[in-house]
């Protein structure tokens, strides 16, 4: 039954990242050929800005199915702690990139306008799709309450907690990169324990599962940039902790980032530098 679970699980994930990448090409490439104000809406900072929320949740998905299906084959192959890991990443990835993928797929349809709404194009289906992700196989609540399950009576946060500071072993990391990860990390399973550990908190189950899914993902793709040299990467990550993992005060001036979200959006290459620039002080 457990294998089932995992094996089903997955496939959410895959599925669900799936479909918002579909969403994020769809997405790109209407930007690219559509113009409007005299510009390509690609070059508009509000598209950029709802492309770029679109990639982020897109590539947290993508890291987290093929981190969870490592494990999987490690775990087959009688790796106890890959079993362990993989028994709390299946049901945040179940929680989480399933729900991501309403929003995405949806924000998708609005990027192509009136058409997206009618079935010449691919959107209505995808929305319906990813609608599906987040009900059978266990509904949004059921799983996040199966994390704390996981966290409570099967040890599993240790595992991954241990599971993330090796990944942040990787010596290409930026030390203020590893800090700043480091400190999401400990953050996010300090809450997750005290959610898991008392009875009156089943309320915060929610908040202590996205909690680690974010903290998890910021440090799969710092890891996958280091060994990558793909510092685009590390940028997603950052902007994973600024916007998922700090507190920001939404009254507050926001810092000028325009250049950099163009690039991620356009696909160009960055410098670790300009990666560095958009993690949180």
């Amino acid at each position: 039954m457990t294998d089932m679970i995992n094996n089903s699980r997955l496939s959410n994930g895959v599925r669900s990242t799936g479909l918002m990448l579909r969403a994020v090409g769809e997405a790109q490439f209407i930007a690219r050929n559509r113009t409007a104000f005299g510009k390509a809406l690609i070059d508009l900072p509000l598209m950029q800005r709802q492309i770029v929320k679109m990639i982020v949740a897109a590539e947290q998905g993508r890291t987290m199915t093929f981190q969870a299906a490592q494990a999987l084959a490690q775990a087959d192959a009688g790796d106890a702690a890959a079993a362990k890991l993989l028994r709390i990443l299946t049901p945040l990835i179940k929680f989480r990139t399933c729900r991501d993928a309403r929003k995405v797929t949806a924000d998708g349809m609005e990027a192509r306008g009136g058409s997206g709404y009618i079935e010449e194009w691919s959107d209505p289906r995808v929305v319906r799709d990813a609608l599906l992700g987040s009900i059978w196989e266990g509904t949004s609540n059921v799983v996040a309450l199966d994390v704390k399950r996981a966290v409570r009576r099967e040890g599993a946060l240790d595992t991954l907690r241990s599971c993330l500071h090796a990944l942040l072993n990787e010596p290409d990391i930026p030390a203020p990169s590893r800090a700043a990860l480091c400190d999401a990390v400990e953050r996010a399973c300090a809450l997750a324990e005290d959610v898991a550990m008392r009875a009156d908190a089943e309320h915060e189950v929610r908040r202590m599962a996205s909690a680690l899914y974010h903290a998890a993902t910021a440090v799969m793709m710092a890891w996958e940039a280091a060994r990558a040299r793909c510092w685009r990467r590390l940028a997603i990550a950052h902007l994973i902790v600024r916007h998922k993992l700090s507190p920001l005060d939404p009254l507050a001036p926001a810092a000028d980032d325009t250049a950099l979200v163009a690039a991620i959006v356009k696909q160009r290459e960055i410098s670790c530098e300009d990666a560095m620039a958009v993690l949180p002080s």
